[in-house]
């Protein structure tokens, strides 16, 4: 894997886990809906989240297309998970 290949892979790790937290937020959300079918803001909330999250797995599904050769294999980079790193990441994005 080629510098701009890892690059790719660290910003699809980084959509990954993001599109996992939005996934938790979005359950929350649900479950507030169903205890208050009629609070508005929470419908925009989750409104936001469902958009938020489709546009998340498009942009990781076209960071997989411009892997090149091969099937997408991403493995765990302990040097991308720490905290100092994590705000590398966020300026990939």
């Amino acid at each position: 894997m080629n510098r701009s290949e890892s690059l790719i892979a660290a910003r699809i790790y980084f959509l990954e886990r993001e599109l996992e937290r939005m996934s938790s937020a979005a359950d929350s959300a649900e479950d507030e809906l169903r205890a208050r079918p009629t609070d508005a803001a929470t419908v925009r909330r989750l409104e936001a989240l469902y958009t938020l999250a489709d546009q998340t797995w498009e942009r990781i599904q076209a960071l997989h297309v411009r892997l090149s050769g091969g099937p997408s294999v991403i493995y765990f980079n302990h040097r991308l998970a720490d905290p100092d790193a994590r705000a590398w990441r966020r300026t990939l994005v």
